[in-house]
């Protein structure tokens, strides 16, 4: 059975979690990276040196970098769906998920940082607004793109909805200044109709923030 190493609620590893379901694989995973040394072990870096998640192990074959992992298991389980045989969709669908963290995640994560992993005492809400406005208008580029197509790629979902869907789904529950994006809102909706995705995307973010700093403490988060 494939296994998979990280804690439910990190970023990359629901990616790869939702990608497991959208291809019906069964899988086994491993609650790794929770404030107990555990990514640190011999056993664990041997799996993945960089003593990060998620890491995989597919009958043998090891893989971590959680975007790999996601354009492995498309093509090695879905292709022909979660991966597209036609080679301009699947480049399409890499593309948008190399801009959800080339363009759009840079400045996003300091707004989820701020929010969700600093205590409320040392938030800087100026810089949330800032950067969340940045955010905002980044995302135009992505929100034009969706005005004329219901999935990154087209009309059929792919796997470069998935890195974008995670990260849209904190943008959308996040306490902050959103513009109207019509063309992303409908995609979300499409989203958020997903089993795969309400199971995987749409759950709490986790630790609170002093448990946060205790892992940051430990270098053991891998959000």
């Amino acid at each position: 059975m494939l296994e998979v190493w990280g804690r439910k609620n990190a970023n990359q590893v629901i990616q790869v979690l939702w990608t497991l379901s959208e291809l019906g694989v069964e899988y086994k995973r491993h609650s790794i990276g929770t404030g107990t040394g555990d990514l640190e072990t011999e056993e664990y870096k041997s799996l993945n040196p960089n003593s990060k998640i998620p890491t995989i192990r597919d009958n043998g074959f090891v893989m971590w970098e959680s975007h790999a992992v996601i354009r492995y298991l498309a093509k090695q389980y879905g292709l022909g769906s979660l991966y597209p045989k036609d080679p301009q969709k699947a480049a399409i669908s890499d593309q948008w998920m190399t801009w959800s963290t080339d363009s759009f995640m840079g400045t996003f994560f300091p707004v989820f940082w701020q929010l969700v992993r600093t205590e409320e005492k040392d938030r800087d809400y100026k810089k949330i607004a800032e950067m969340a406005k940045r955010s905002s208008d980044i995302l135009k580029v992505l929100d034009d793109h969706l005005n004329n197509n219901h999935y990154v790629a087209g009309d059929a979902f792919t796997f470069g909805d998935i890195p974008l869907g995670v990260l849209i789904h904190k943008y959308f529950v996040l306490d902050i200044e959103r513009p109207s994006l019509p063309g992303i809102e409908a995609w979300y909706k499409r989203l958020t109709n997903r089993l795969p995705f309400q199971e995987h995307a749409m759950q709490p973010f986790g630790n609170s923030p002093s448990e946060f700093l205790a892992l940051q403490t430990k270098g053991e988060e891998n959000e």
